[in-house]
């Protein structure tokens, strides 16, 4: 029997043991902080015949494959370990595909990864075509295998984290939507984050197919990296092509901004791209801008919340990078901005072509001293302290016709759990504010 090992007991790295079980695999875990596995992991681990190792039993044991979770970074004692020694050391997405039996679509990109998947998925649906949407949305590659066990499409979300450890992980079909700084807290330098998403395509072909966005300055520049076969998607690009006026084919306008229930240019690329793969797919042009044209906006991604005497509230609790906020300051005039967090990097300046934009804005957690000091002088602003605070002040000074906007531009983790725990309070907040007018 082969001996498989996880290092991180997320869902991904469950999701990985639950399969190598099912291949007739040994399994083991190693976990940084044991101490703090959930009661349910544990129940899990049991289930499965799963031992969990400290390091000095790790070292006395020869495995055939060693599976990294996305949390866990190369850096890591036990990764290095294994690095050092030629192991076979390999991401879930790359353990996954070893047992696929259907195709891939992967889309990877600093911004709109999940909401471009989720817009293929929604044109895959109901077309009598297998699909199951997973990967980094939340539902691990793994777990779709074991679940579905079709020979369909995954559609596959892929953050660099799931592309840094792949080795013969090809596509079908796939994207990269854009490039921007973020992660720098993981990555030595941006081309080194860079180029864990361009593994995505490191196995691809002329018989797969490829896009990359033709506006995206980061992605042109490194257009000599990219394969020869890459599909661009722009505004003066064919056979698809994207402009505030909508989409188009062949230089023939298919879809304009109203006929959608989302905001911003960049949603419009977004579903350009899942258009674009849909298509690819096996799914008829026209089908797949029908389709389109009934996608909800995903959670905590430019969601709109409500209206309050005239004063709308949107939910980017998502954007948690400079990039991802840009699009949402360009998608409004009038906004009352929430923003902070945990900063991750990123340069201001980025921010003031929106200014005009932006009517006050309203700094939140660790990083609000550091927005303020940077943004001050540009645009009106203050320290709110908290999302709570920074809501009641918004919507207090705001009259008919202003956007209160929560994007953040930064992690969470100093107020709340996650990203998904800070849109939920926020929406709470405006529901509060709803049932006090």
């Amino acid at each position: 029997m082969k001996n498989l090992l996880v290092i991180g007991g997320g869902k991904s790295g469950l999701s990985a043991l639950e399969l190598g079980h099912f291949q007739d695999y040994r399994c083991f875990l190693y976990d940084d902080y044991p101490d703090k596995i959930e009661d349910s992991t544990k129940l899990f681990l049991n289930a499965y015949g799963v031992e969990l190792l400290d390091f000095e039993k790790v070292k006395k044991i020869d495995f055939d494959t060693i599976v990294v979770s996305p949390g866990v970074p190369q850096t890591n004692k036990v990764v290095q370990y294994f690095l050092d020694k030629n192991a076979d050391v390999i991401s879930e997405i790359e353990f996954g595909f070893r047992y696929l039996k259907g195709n891939v679509i992967g889309i990877t990109g600093s911004n709109g990864k999940t909401t471009t998947t989720a817009m293929a998925g929604h044109i895959l649906h109901g077309e009598n075509i297998d699909t199951a949407i997973c990967g980094n949305y939340g539902y691990p590659f793994c777990k779709a295998l074991i679940e579905q066990k079709f020979e369909g499409w995954y559609v596959v979300e892929l953050s660099s984290f799931q592309l840094e450890l792949v080795k013969d992980f090809k596509p079908k079909i796939a994207s990269i939507l854009n490039l921007s700084p973020d992660h720098l807290d993981r990555y030595n330098t941006l081309e080194e984050y860079y180029f864990a998403k361009f593994n995505i395509f490191k196995n691809m072909d002329s018989k797969t197919v490829f896009f990359a966005n033709g506006e995206d300055e980061q992605l042109i520049s490194y257009r000599n990296k990219l394969p020869s076969f890459t599909r661009w998607i722009g505004e003066k690009t064919l056979p698809l092509s994207v402009d505030e006026k909508g989409i188009y084919y062949e230089r023939n306008l298919i879809l304009r901004p109203e006929q959608v229930k989302f905001q911003g240019l960049h949603n419009l690329y977004n579903a350009a791209f899942a258009i674009a793969m849909a298509y690819e797919a096996g799914v008829g042009l026209s089908r797949c801008v029908e389709k389109i044209k009934t996608f909800n906006p995903i959670e905590h991604r430019l969601e709109f919340v409500d209206i309050i005497r005239g004063v709308y509230f949107y939910n980017d609790s998502k954007a948690t990078n400079f990039d991802s906020v840009k699009k949402a300051l360009s998608s409004f005039k009038n906004i009352r901005w929430i923003a902070g967090g945990i900063y991750k990097g990123g340069d201001f300046e980025d921010f003031y072509p929106f200014k005009d934009n932006i009517k006050k804005a309203y700094f939140i957690g660790d990083s609000a001293p550091i927005f303020l000091g940077k943004m001050k002088g540009v645009i009106e602003c203050e320290i709110s302290i908290n999302l709570e605070n920074a809501v009641k002040h918004a919507f207090n000074e705001a009259v008919s016709g202003d956007v209160v906007l929560l994007s953040p531009a930064c992690s969470s983790f100093d107020q709340f759990r996650n990203y998904e725990e800070r849109g939920k309070v926020f929406k709470s907040l405006v529901k509060r504010l709803k049932n006090e007018s």
